[in-house]
């Protein structure tokens, strides 16, 4: 089974979400205080620009993407300036703790280790999958239930001593390391993963045939192969999960501005826009850790 179609990709992933509730948003603009903004009338952003549809950078030069429309959005509604600063993925976290930027736009994961130190600001939801060379002898058959992760086991088995690319520093790669862990606990060979730096790396690995398939987020992967000819993924919408616009554990009121704004961005359409436009799942409400 191969995934080629945006609408396909995004009704698996939209079909596999749990529905996300909370509180009401407020409709008046909150007022940030002192200390909110590194810079007072600007909001700061870290991001791993190599990571396309999330954020990029195009022929052009020109900053694009779903977060570049997202968090500009958000700006506009705070009535602030927006300002960027492009890390690979592993240096984001660890910037924020020391105050580079005032939050991360870069589609990060949530997941209880993350929520500890940071404020999480749920905003769209997507899985995981393989993509391969269409021209390669890497071939991978499997028939996933959506939503049922151990029916995907006969999908990663096929993967038993092949080699396969992955963003060092995403859950892709835990969740990968783990499907191979299993494997070598049911007497298959491990999956030789190659960890890079970012989805990108990871992706030319497979073109250069340095690997045999890249494991990305299913939008990262979609965005690559309707522009590239010759790649398919076999599979997709693996270990669905939601992803949030972060902020510091002690910038709640930052956070709370953020799902202000994502809530009028909803509430006028623009948000449903700007997911239609980059090919990903929308969430119901915009919670904070949920």
């Amino acid at each position: 089974m191969f995934f080629q179609s945006k609408e396909l990709l995004l009704g698996l992933v939209a079909a596999a979400a749990i529905a996300i509730s909370g509180p009401a948003v407020a409709q008046s603009k909150p007022d940030l205080p002192a200390g909110a903004l590194i810079k007072p009338g600007t909001l700061q952003m870290g991001a791993d620009f190599a990571a396309a549809p999330n954020q990029f950078i195009d022929a052009s030069g020109k900053q694009d993407g779903l977060n570049v429309d997202m968090c500009g959005a958000i700006a506009a509604r705070l009535d602030l300036e927006l300002e960027w600063t492009n890390l690979a993925f592993p240096g984001l976290v660890p910037g924020l703790q020391a105050d580079r930027y005032d939050g991360l736009c870069t589609s990060i994961f949530i997941n209880p280790t993350r929520k500890e130190i940071m404020q999480m600001v749920a905003y769209v939801q997507w899985g995981e999958g393989l993509m391969v060379r269409t021209d390669d002898s890497l071939v991978v058959d499997c028939t996933p239930t959506i939503g049922d992760q151990a029916s995907f086991n006969a999908c990663f088995d096929q993967l038993a001593g092949e080699t396969v690319a992955v963003a060092a520093a995403g859950t892709t790669n835990q969740h990968l390391a783990a499907e191979s862990e299993r494997m070598v606990a049911a007497g298959l060979e491990a999956i030789n993963i190659l960890a890079f730096d970012s989805n990108a790396d990871a992706i030319q690995a497979v073109v250069s045939s340095q690997a045999d398939g890249a494991y990305l987020n299913d939008p990262q992967a979609h965005f690559y192969l309707t522009r590239n000819p010759g790649y398919v993924m076999p599979f997709a919408a693996a270990y669905p999960n939601t992803l949030a616009i972060a902020t510091l554990k002690a910038n709640a009121a930052l956070a709370e501005a953020i799902q202000w704004a994502l809530g009028q961005m909803q509430a006028d359409g623009t948000y449903q826009e700007i997911v239609d436009k980059w090919g990903v799942a929308g969430v119901s409400e915009f919670v904070i850790n949920p």
